[in-house]
């Protein structure tokens, strides 16, 4: 389900302006990246050469980072390998936790810098960040429980009526009805009769109009339609997979009606949110009474009037619903190929939402291969096409948030369904992934009975704790300013994504008053900063070794110096800031 990603009456840059004053700018805490000189030595390492990625065992002899590159290591190995000698070099160091875990119960952490021996300091701590829970996604979250609970009975449906007819019949006639069960509670447990009469009949879609009558004109269902069924299922089957075909039509369902408005009432939708479009694995279910035996997209309509709920223009809704109906139907594949096709478990939330995501930003990429800069852009200074904008625009926001709160929100942990930062940081590290291992992977990650971290090392080829370090870093330096971005190695960028330049556009388009919204937090040597984080989440801080004298030790622990417990994946990427 995507929900409206705006409340009340607010609009949408003020309503981001709030959430920005409130969580965002920590302006005692940000500081300018300097670049400085000198080289990152690791002692007692196997080694004298220079390496990039995780540093291995730690035994004699030093290792040199190579320039513009990163090393990875466990915090439980900080004090016995890493030291950053005299030289007045600059550093970016990234704390993280690499793993799933509750996103209720915080980990109070600790950064120290002390000269060798050590030094005593005081602690400075970071102001906490409260995290996001929008009511509007608790429908999302019910959904998600429910593919959970019904996983079992969907497999066992399979195994008893056998695999779908390789036949695809004859569509009904146009103009023909048929009977819905429409949840009608955010709980999913209750239902409303509704009939829906066929406007589009195509190769890969079939919608439904609710006879109510509210909603688009047959002409704008038909173009609608035809949208997507010749575009955008394409998108989502080429780079996911197949749906199931439960009702052996061989054909998604797409109904349209009020009913998805009246979701929210008209008191509530100004604050909470509404739902704009939903896939409800129940409708796989044959058996069941409530079931509707088929793979269904519900979508909300315009309503102008606010006779069901809030009001919404044409124009709104034809803004948001085909990023929706590509979200939803990556929904729909990924219960197929993981359940259906494997035998296996729904995917993990922060996964699924974040495949979601990445769904909708493949409408851009098609309409950016589509319309090549300049054409398609009513402006000349475009970064995307026009037609590309509804896809790519609410994943540049939310990546924007949550840049600037990347300790309180993660990319593997999420409440509920995720927030807007939430799905932002997941968003971020799928681009990012997809840069190194290429736009299949996120085939290969639908099409597996595996899920999350899992899910993800077993289709890299790599552990998620040196993915998670070098993503972490890229967030940083995948556009240094001043340093030519060829100069930083491909594993630290995002590909044709330009982070940076990709930023500071959304500042202009929102009207943000900072081009980049990374907090960097100047750590002095003899220095300590302590706050609070959960799972999946990092900090960033820059140190500058002095001129001149001992090197430096760095420690990433508990309070007291605690070690963390393994399960955490605490970790702590260093990035060398030099030419």
């Amino acid at each position: 389900m995507k929900a409206s990603r705006w409340r009340g009456t607010l609009s949408k840059r003020n309503w981001v302006q709030m959430l920005l004053a409130k969580r965002l700018r920590r302006k005692e805490l940000i500081r300018s990246f300097a670049i400085g000189a000198g080289a990152l030595v690791f002692l007692a390492s196997c080694h004298s050469d220079e390496v990039n990625g995780p540093l291995g065992a730690c035994t004699a002899g030093s290792v040199v980072i190579a320039p513009y590159s990163a090393v990875t290591i466990s915090s439980s190995l900080l004090d016995q390998c890493l030291t950053l000698p005299s030289g007045g070099a600059t550093y970016l160091v990234i704390g993280q936790f690499a793993s799933v875990g509750n996103p209720t119960v915080g980990i109070d952490w600790q950064l120290g810098t002390a000269t060798i021996p050590g030094v005593s300091v005081a602690a400075a701590r970071f102001p906490q960040v409260a995290a996001d829970n929008p009511i509007h996604r608790e429908f999302e979250t019910t959904l998600r429980r429910i593919e959970r609970a019904i996983a079992p009975r969907a497999r066992a449906q399979l195994v008893a009526t056998g695999p779908s007819s390789a036949v695809i019949p004859a569509p009904p006639p146009i103009g023909s009805t048929r009977d819905f069960k429409v949840v009608a509670r955010l709980d999913g447990t209750s239902f409303t009769n509704a009939t829906g009469r066929l406007i589009y009949a195509g190769a890969h879609i079939l919608l439904y109009a609710d006879t109510i009558g509210q909603g688009f004109s047959d002409a704008r269902y038909q173009s609608l339609g035809a949208l997507m069924d010749k575009d955008l299922y394409a998108i989502d089957v080429s780079a996911f997979g197949a749906e199931s075909d439960v009702d052996q039509n061989g054909r998604v369902i797409a109904f349209f009606t009020p009913k998805i408005n009246a979701l929210i009432d008209k008191s509530n939708c100004a604050f909470a949110g509404y739902v704009t479009g939903f896939f409800y694995a129940k409708d796989l279910l044959i058996n069941d009474s409530n079931s509707n035996s088929g793979e269904i997209f519900y979508s909300y309509v315009p309503d102008s009037s606010a006779t069901f709920s809030c009001s919404h223009t044409a124009a709104s809704v034809l803004q948001v619903l085909p990023g929706t109906f590509l979200h939803e139907l990556q929904h729909m594949i990924s219960f197929n190929q993981h359940v259906l096709v494997r035998g296996g478990a729904q995917e993990e939330t922060w996964l699924n939402e974040g495949l979601g995501q990445i769904a909708e930003e493949l409408g851009s990429e098609y309409y950016e291969a589509k319309f090549p800069p300049p054409t398609g852009r009513s402006t000349t200074t475009q970064i995307f096409p026009d037609s590309a904008g509804p896809f790519i625009q609410p994943q540049l926001l939310d990546a924007y948030v949550y840049l600037g709160t990347t300790r309180a929100h993660s990319v593997t942990s999420y409440i509920g369904g995720g927030s807007l930062e939430d799905r932002g940081a997941t968003w971020l590290f799928l681009r990012w992934l997809a840069s190194q291992k290429g736009e299949n992977i996120f085939k290969r990650l639908v099409q597996t009975a595996n899920t999350g971290i899992a899910n993800v090392q077993a289709q890299a080829g790599e552990q998620f704790g040196d993915l998670f370090g070098d993503f972490s870093a890229a967030l940083m330096v995948d556009s240094i300013p001043g340093v030519a971005r060829a100069s930083v190695p491909a594993r630290y960028r995002f590909g044709a994504r330009n982070l940076r330049r990709l930023m500071a556009r959304e500042a202009v388009v929102e009207e943000f008053t900072e081009p980049w919204p990374l907090q960097l937090t100047t750590l002095g040597i003899g220095g300590n900063l302590s706050a609070n984080m959960i799972a999946g989440t990092m900090f960033h801080a820059s140190i500058t070794t002095a001129t001149s004298g001992p090197s430096v030790r760095i420690s990433f622990t508990g309070p007291q110096s605690a070690p963390f417990p393994a399960a955490l994946g605490a970790q702590v990427t260093v990035f060398r800031v030099t030419p």
